[in-house]
């Protein structure tokens, strides 16, 4: 189970990194430019990830047949403050170290989890995904109000409500209450599948953006060994700490444990990759974001495996 669990993670990590050296390759040699890059950020932002909010939300997310689906979205909130009540600490409430709060606490929820859930739990998939998108219902709307402000806001010291709402929230408020309304099953097929269809080029768009702009930072402006100490062990070290211990001694341990797993995972992944077109595309510390997630994407190939054999083994 280890060295399964080391394979599937570094081959689900190693895809980024190909994708960064790539992306970061076209922009050294300025086959793409840094404007391109920032208007497909703001092309992903602004269209693509809310037809893929819209579009999961609309066709997954069925609240009458999961009784319990309230759970996930407010784990995956729990997982977050944690983070953030580290990191506050721990950077002792440092308005200038606002970003690195931000990638310490707002994790990967989808693009890192799914692949290693495919691999680990071939039976319970589906499940599986549709537990990460609720955990995602959770995190979304905080990323995208709190956590654009924490990361774009930089020293400004007064924070307007305009600039909490973005195209993703938006898209996530509506389609939930679409669902909850009942009005969403009088919705043409054919638009949610049309935006279906907009919303799958949201991934790997991303994950361009994302190694395009780690690709190209400079390396000999990284951030400063402290900060990323502190950021790496709340993200490595005392979250999954804290979500392990919590789930060991609750009776979530028996009853749910393919909850419990995917919680693991989520715990002790790496910095969301949405957090990459937030800052590319409302403004923010570029160079200081992209360098400390390349460095947590590094620590994720060793820390992850770690994290879930530990819990696999106690199972």
């Amino acid at each position: 189970m280890f060295i399964q669990t080391i394979t599937t993670v570094s081959g689900a990590i190693f895809q980024l990194f190909l994708i960064s050296f790539a992306a970061g390759l076209l922009v050294r040699r300025r086959i793409v430019s840094n404007s391109q890059v920032k208007a497909l950020s703001e092309a992903t932002v602004n269209i693509f990830l809310p037809c893929l909010i819209m579009a999961k939300t609309l066709i997954r997310f069925r609240p009458e047949e999961f009784g319990n689906w309230w759970l996930l979205p407010v784990a995956g909130l729990i997982i977050l403050i944690l983070g953030l009540l580290f990191s506050a600490v721990l950077f002792r409430l440092n308005p200038e170290k606002r970003p690195f709060m931000t990638l310490a606490s707002m994790q990967n929820a989808i693009y890192i989890p799914l692949p290693i859930g495919q691999i680990l739990f071939p039976d319970q998939f589906d499940l599986f995904a549709l537990y990460c998108f609720l955990v995602a219902l959770g995190l979304n709307p905080f990323m995208w109000s709190v956590g654009k402000v924490m990361l774009s806001g930089g020293k400004k010291t007064r924070i307007q409500l305009r600039d909490f709402i973005t195209p993703p929230l938006a898209a996530i408020f509506i389609s939930i209450a679409l669902v909850f309304s009942g009005l969403s099953s009088h919705i043409p097929g054919t638009l949610i599948a049309s935006m279906d269809l907009l919303g799958q080029a949201t991934v790997p768009l991303a994950v361009f953006v994302l190694g395009a702009t780690i690709g190209a930072i400079s390396f000999r402006d990284m951030p400063l060994g402290k900060d990323i100490f502190i950021v790496s062990g709340v993200k490595f070290v005392l979250i999954p700490l804290a979500v392990f211990v919590l789930l060991y001694f609750t009776k979530f341990h028996s009853a749910m444990p393919l909850f419990c797993s995917l919680m693991m995972i989520q715990a002790c992944s790496p910095p969301a990759t949405n957090l990459i077109l937030i800052v590319k595309t409302y403004g923010g510390d570029v160079q200081a974001v992209s360098g400390m997630m390349l460095i947590q994407y590094l620590l994720s190939i060793l820390a992850m495996p770690l994290w879930i054999a530990l819990w696999q083994s106690v199972q």
